[in-house]
């Protein structure tokens, strides 16, 4: 008897398994909202536990040699009924144990009407390529770049790649040219989270700022902090020349963007220098993989129906609480043609600590007028060896008229005592980088271990979502806003919450077993 009985509850454990191995099958092969709610009832009727269905889902889909490889136009459709053409490239030696980083461009020339033979990125061939997927989405003059359109657009080809090939997750990057480098700039604003980092060629985000544009959503640049960004203009470029560009990048490095910009003074709108620049765009992406729960997150929005999340935070209630921080807005560009330009233009930090690298020197600047040059390197500010941009750039807060910034730069084996001084009959006006016509809220996250410290402005309530691989379920978790302790206790996993956050990512290396909700305490 007692052998029976064990061969029975061996027998249905066995049962239960294949029920629910066959549930995250059906799951993960899901295409359609109602497909995703079957899927998980089934996964949910197996009553699994947490630790199972984790190591399940995690292991992702089975993938098959038997699938088509080369040149394949698609398409697939919105929830609203809108059909999006794209023409994806799979090596033809794929392989399903690998996992394929994927590679997604952005065509220029949006304002023409729809056209369904993918002929809409010029000389597609020189973008296949056997260590990667490449695809090339279509927009047009209905479905811009720059709408939300194209941001579900996007994340649902990524996810129909998933469905079939072995895709990296966290190698997933946008290129654009032209209008589909102004595009890349909207969606590194606006939806950060699928991206592991952006290129940018030929484009300009003033455009974005333009009302004819018919930009969908209000753009904040300290979003880009959470990428970095490859940017390539042509020093000719009757549309967008690279100087025009400049006031943008400055903007975006004082904002604590991480980016590489690459003018080319002798091209036009062209990519005349593709191929002594595709070494280092390829570089650039083999160096930055995402990380699927960064431990710093920095993100604004005007709405808190979209546009309100990146990775595991998600942006819900917006409205200013007592006390909280003042945060910079960082939105302002500097008039050049009125008063006196600073004139470090291009700055990089130096790998070693020692310093900051000074790329390039604007002419007739406070720093050329202090007899700075290019390569410079700023190895002391206000007093203070070995600065970082942070530094400098707290340094620079306030700067006014009459005032000047003591620095020390080396040059060669040189050690050369400067100052930057501001002259006291300069009289600087600055524009706003992006309209703003709502109130955004922001929020600031730094996470250490199980430790979670945010601030905030404009946002009275937020929600963290928790992954056991970022945070030790078996300790309490703290969370401290703008100074408060709001949260300190044990977490609980939630098997509905890890379910409703993997059907929306796709994500084998980002799921998430618990959320906690956070409301924004007014100052003591």
């Amino acid at each position: 008897m007692l052998v029976l009985c064990g061969v029975e509850r061996a027998a249905a454990g066995q049962s239960g398994a294949s029920a629910l191995d066959e549930a995250v099958a059906s799951f993960w092969a899901a295409t359609s909202d109602d497909e995703v709610a079957a899927s998980t009832a089934a996964i949910l009727e197996t009553d699994p536990d947490i630790e199972g269905l984790w190591a399940r889902l995690r292991a992702g889909r089975a993938y098959t040699g038997d699938v088509a490889t080369g040149r394949q136009l698609l398409a697939r459709e919105n929830r609203d009924g809108l059909e999006h053409g794209y023409v994806v490239r799979v090596p033809e030696s794929y392989d399903p144990a690998v996992r394929y980083p994927v590679i997604v461009y952005l065509h220029g020339g949006v304002s023409r009407p729809k056209r369904e033979d993918g002929t809409w990125w010029r000389r597609e061939e020189r973008l296949a390529r056997d260590d990667a997927i490449v695809v090339a989405p279509a927009s047009w003059n209905e479905s811009l770049w720059w709408q939300d359109s194209q941001i579900e657009n996007l994340a649902g080809v990524v996810n129909d790649l998933k469905r079939t090939w072995n895709v990296d997750e966290n190698r997933v990057y946008l290129i654009g040219i032209s209008d589909g480098a102004t595009g890349v700039f909207y969606h590194a604003m606006k939806a950060t989270t699928p991206w592991a980092a952006f290129i940018l060629l030929n484009g300009h985000p003033v455009v974005l700022a333009n009302p004819a544009s018919d930009v969908d959503g209000e753009l904040h640049v300290t979003n880009l902090r959470n990428k970095p960004l490859f940017v390539v203009n042509g020093g000719r470029d009757p549309l967008y020349p690279a100087a025009s560009v400049v006031p943008f990048m400055r903007l975006f490095q004082q904002a604590g963007v991480f980016l590489d910009f690459r003018p080319q003074p002798e091209a036009g709108h062209d990519v005349s220098w593709w191929d002594d620049e595709k070494p280092a765009m390829d570089a650039f992406m083999a160096e930055q993989a995402r990380r699927p729960f960064p431990a710093r997150l920095s993100w604004e929005t005007e709405r808190t129906d979209r546009y309100n999340r990146a990775h595991w935070l998600v942006i819900t209630e917006l409205g200013a609480v007592g006390g909280e921080p003042d945060l910079e807005a960082y939105n302002t560009i500097t008039d050049q043609a009125s008063g006196m330009p600073l004139g470090i233009n291009m700055i990089g930090q130096m790998v070693d600590g020692s310093g900051l690298r000074v790329l390039e020197v604007g002419p007739d600047s406070m720093a050329s007028a202090a007899g700075m040059v290019n390569e410079d390197t700023i190895v002391e500010v206000n007093g203070q060896p070995g600065p970082s941009v942070e530094d400098l750039r707290q340094a620079l807060v306030g700067f006014a008229p009459g005032q000047e910034i003591p620095l020390v730069v080396q040059r060669g084996a040189e050690r050369i005592e400067i100052a930057l001084e501001y002259p006291a009959t300069a009289a600087p006006r600055g524009r706003q980088a992006f309209p703003r016509t709502r109130a955004p809220g922001r929020v600031e996250l730094d996470q250490q271990r199980n430790a979670v410290t945010a601030y905030t402005r404009g946002v009275s309530r937020f929600t963290l979502l928790i992954s056991p691989e970022q945070f030790d379920f078996t300790q309490p978790i703290s969370v401290a806003v703008n100074g408060v302790t709001v949260f300190d206790g044990m977490v609980e996993p939630d098997i509905e919450e890890l379910l409703h956050w993997a059907a929306i990512d796709q994500d084998r290396t980002a799921m998430y077993g618990a959320e906690l909700d956070i409301e924004v305490p007014p100052a003591p």
